[in-house]
């Protein structure tokens, strides 16, 4: 039986949850409670652009994380 211990740490799983939105609204519009959990994540502290990084690479969205971030600064002007 595993410890209590060996499971990931809070930032990495709301790092998860944030990267699981980014890639859902490139395919549909987001819900709005998934757009206010959104909003809750980009404020928090502990999630930070290297982990959402990371989440994409290890969802499997590495490959399109090049396009997925040319969008999101294209945006952002």
């Amino acid at each position: 039986m595993k410890p209590v211990t060996d499971r990931a740490d809070g930032a990495w799983r709301k790092s998860r949850l944030a990267a699981r939105l980014l890639i859902r609204r490139e395919s549909r519009p987001l819900r709005p409670r998934e757009q206010a959990l959104a909003f809750r994540l980009s404020r928090d502290a502990e999630v930070s652009n290297r982990l959402i990084q990371q989440a994409l690479y290890f969802l499997g969205f590495g490959p399109q994380k090049h396009a997925l971030d040319e969008k999101l600064v294209v945006r952002r002007d």
